[in-house]
This record gives C-alpha cells, structure tokens and sequence, in this order.
C-alpha cells in the first residue's frame, strides 16, 4: 500500500488515532486529524502527534482533497464526517485494515462479547513461555498499528467497532469466544453485531484454525461454510474433537489424539473462575504446536486480568470481587454462573441501550441481595418484581457498605455492574480500582 503524497485523515484522536497518524505521516503521507472535541480538550494528545501533521477540531467535513480516511474503533462509523466522506466517494480503513496490510506476521485473531482480554492475554503467556516472540495488542491496549516490528505471532482482541471497514484480515488462528447483545447503542441490531464477529474468518483458508464455543447457542455453528478447520470448545460437554472438561480435568482431543492438559485445581483462584477463556488458549497453542509443557508452566502462573473476576480479599468469610470490566448483560450472567454461593451484587451505571431482562432469571437463583448504582437504577428495579431484597446507594463506597452488611461467611460479594461506568467514574479501571481501595480499607 502506497502511502508516500497520498492526502490522509485520520478521524479521532485517541491512542489509536495518534498512533495511525504518526505511522501515516512516517511513511510519508499528508496528514489531518480530525477529531470533535475542541483544542482546550486535546492538549495533551497534541503533543504526542509528529510535526507536519494538521489539525481540525469539531469539522463534520473531511478535506477537499481526502483520498482516504482512517477511522480509530471509537469513532461510530455512521458519525457525519464518515457519513460525508462516503458521499463524496472517499474510502474509509479502519486502523485494523491499514496495520493488516502493512503486516508480515501470522496474527492470532480473538472477539467476542466477553473473556476476549484475559483469553488473548493468556494466549501471550502461553507463547511467550515456550520462547515465542509475542506482540499482543488490538482491543487490549497497544494499537495494531503500532506492533509491526519482527515476532513470530501477533495475538490480536478484536472488538466489533475494529472490525468496521475492515475487509481483508486472515488470522492463522480466530477465535470466538461468545456472543450475545451488546453496544446496541451503536449497533443498529443483534444480527449486524453478530455479522461483524463473523468478518475474523471470512478470510480463512483450509491451513487455519477456526474456535468456537460450543456451549454458546450463537457461537457453535458459526463458519461450517467457512474453509478453516473447526474446533470446539465446552466446559458442559465431552467432545469428540475439541478442548472440554472431564471432571476437574481439562482435555485436548484434537489431531487423533486425546491428552490432559491440567487439573482446575492447578490453576490460580482467579482463573478457575474463567475455563471458558482457558479451554480457547490451550487449543490455540496446541493446534500451533507449543509445548505442553508450556502450556502446564503458564497456566500455573496466569492469575488473570485486573477488573475481571479478580479476586480482592476475603473478610469474615465473605470474597469480594471486583468484575467492574463486565460492562454488558451477557459478562453478568457469566460471572454470576461463576459461583456456587449466595451472591450480594452491586450493579448499575450508564444505559448502553441492553435489554436486561435476560438477568431476570438468573439474578433471581443467584442473587441473594442487590445494591443498585448509576443511571439505571430504575431500569434494574423493573426486572426484579420482587423477587428478592434490593438497595439502592448514591456512591460506590455506601454500595460496599451496604453489601457487607448483607454478606454472611460463605457468601460473595460481587461488583458486576452490567453497565458503562460514565455516570460517575473515569472508566471502568477507575471504577474497579475505587472498589478495591474501598474494600482493602474495610474493617473486620
């Protein structure tokens, strides 16, 4: 791809937007950023931009002379200024598509609704123990762009925005991990979300991999006219090809061969809460040939990520959790599946448009007591009916309060919001963080 003269914008000024210009303006192109927040609000990520490259704040309008636009995931591609550029006939990247054609590296390719971070953070471990040069990056931190250096494997998450005006990427290895209703917000239905997860292996030849969850109704019988080979993977069902669970064993059936893994008792606390991100790593690395041995060595030390069921103390017999990362229904039901114990849960924050009947049910089983924050407080109280005892709380540090009074030994309580956390956090790392300090700070 041909980037020297050619007259570029770049939409959105975020770590992904920064990085896409810079590496535009490298190559020698003629860049604009254009974003719609003002200069005051963009002073610090100015700076980080090389010199040469322009600057319009709140312009609905791309340059007269734009031969093709970027657009960062943060960017709805229906906003005005894409809506204009399709109009005149400019074409529209992602930063995915730009760093794919740049990239001469197999890319390991996770999405889903839920697990993507700690399942494509764990892939990275695996192969970093058995020697591999790994870059792991996409959703999960680093922009794709940003990772064209030399390695053996780039480990990429993938959300639905990255894969907007993307169009040629082919992973040796996609994985969908689940899939149920999110961003529906932006999203205009389930069926174009869902089509989006879809695009990680529309690419894939017969010499790739394709994984998918087979104890996900959306997910088991996705990509049969796909070329890739097809793996499975369940925590509820022996497999005669596939990754699954016997008892407390995890099993690879793959290649004609049948092999244990490990026992669940040999993994850290955290990720004995999240097979269903293991099963998916382990197939991974045994379909690229890691060693076993890797694999055992690395699950041992994986304690997880932070803001994902990630463990922050016990106190008088109560676990408190911190899930601030499970920002959607489906995130939710998973981790209250989780445990086997009374749970007191503290949910709420911004509305992403969800539909949150789907807790209905399952809060009623497992869901002892609820302390509601945020935004959809009201929202939440519609489900309930009166199916068990609820509180509401003004601040994060009263919820807490309000929970441990609940909590009895044996119990957990879980922050697992369902919602985006804007109405009264940072994001979801600051509203995680403020519940571990709250709890690390509770007396006995």
């Amino acid at each position: 791809m041909e980037l020297k003269n050619k007259n570029l914008s770049v939409i959105g000024l975020g770590q992904t937007g920064i990085a896409v210009a810079n590496f535009l303006s490298r190559h020698g192109a003629h860049v604009t950023v254009t974003d719609s927040k003002s200069r005051e609000q963009l002073l610090e990520p100015l700076k980080q931009l090389s010199a040469g490259i322009k600057i319009r704040f709140q312009n609905p309008e791309p340059p007269s002379d734009t031969e093709m636009v970027v657009l960062s995931p943060g960017v709805d591609i229906h906003s005005p200024f894409l809506e204009n550029a399709k109009r005149k006939g400019i074409k529209i990247i992602s930063e995915i598509e730009l760093a794919n054609r740049f990239n001469t590296v197999p890319i390991i390719a996770i999405t889903g609704t839920n697990g993507k971070s700690t399942c494509t953070s764990l892939i990275a471990e695996i192969f970093g123990q058995s020697g591999k040069t790994v870059h792991a990056g996409g959703n999960l931190g680093t922009p794709f762009i940003s990772l064209l250096d030399q390695a053996d494997y780039r480990v990429l998450e993938l959300s639905s925005f990255q894969m907007e005006a993307t169009s040629g990427l082919h992973p040796v290895v996609s994985v969908i991990l689940n899939i149920s209703p999110d961003h529906m917000d932006r999203h205009k239905d389930f069926q174009s979300y869902v089509a989006l997860k879809e695009k990680i292996f529309a690419h894939q030849t017969h010499s790739d991999f394709l994984i998918l969850n087979h104890d996900d109704s959306n997910t088991r019988d996705m990509g049969k006219a796909c070329s890739a080979e097809r793996i499975l993977f369940s925590t509820q069902t022996e497999l005669e090809k596939g990754i699954f669970l016997r008892g407390n064993k995890i099993i690879a059936r793959l290649q004609n061969s049948e092999q244990e893994v490990i026992s669940l008792e040999s993994l850290p606390r955290g990720m004995q809460w999240q097979v269903e991100n293991v099963l998916p790593a382990v197939a991974t690395a045994l379909l690229l040939n890691v060693s076993m041995e890797a694999i055992q060595q690395a699950l041992k030390n994986f304690i997880g990520l932070e803001h994902r069921l990630e463990w922050v103390r016990n106190l008088n017999g109560v676990d408190f959790v911190n899930d601030s990362k499970g920002t959607n229904v489906g995130s939710v039901c998973k981790s209250l599946n989780t445990f086997d114990r009374p749970i007191i849960l503290i949910a709420g924050g911004i509305d992403k448009n969800t539909d949150f009947s789907p807790l209905k049910s399952l809060m009623k089983e497992k869901v002892k007591h609820l302390v509601l924050i945020g935004e959809t407080r009201n929202k939440f109280k519609g489900i309930l009916n009166g199916s068990f005892g609820y509180e509401e709380s003004d601040s994060l540090e009263e919820a807490v309060g309000l929970a441990k009074a609940k909590a009895e030994d044996g119990d957990v309580v879980l922050l697992s919001p369902a919602c985006a956390s804007f109405d009264m956090f940072k994001d979801y790392v600051d509203r995680g963080n403020s519940f571990k300090t709250i709890v690390k700070n509770l007396e006995g």
